[in-house]
């Protein structure tokens, strides 16, 4: 059996661990959308707006944000939803 003490002290490095790896996968993700489009404008030019706009009106808005995510995978959701708003 595990000491309490032993057992707080492993969550806490099993979380910093989580955490690091966490962040790290997060910036790559960052740094590859603004390799690919350079900024949120870049992006936007490179999204189909007739097709989204087809699946917004046929499926709605969470439809449409999943679509534009499914199509262009280093966007963020935070970047889709405003992509799929602002049409």
């Amino acid at each position: 059996m595990i000491d309490p003490l032993t057992g707080v002290v492993v969550v806490a490095a099993v979380g910093a661990a989580l955490a690091f790896v966490s962040d790290r996968a997060l910036r790559r993700r960052k740094r590859a959308f603004v390799d690919r489009y350079g900024t949120y404008d870049g992006f936007r030019t490179q999204v189909d707006a007739d097709e989204v706009r087809t699946v917004r009106g046929a499926r709605g808005d969470v439809a449409a944000v999943k679509f534009v995510r499914d199509r262009h995978p280093l966007a963020s959701l935070a970047h889709a939803h405003r992509y799929v708003k602002e049409l």
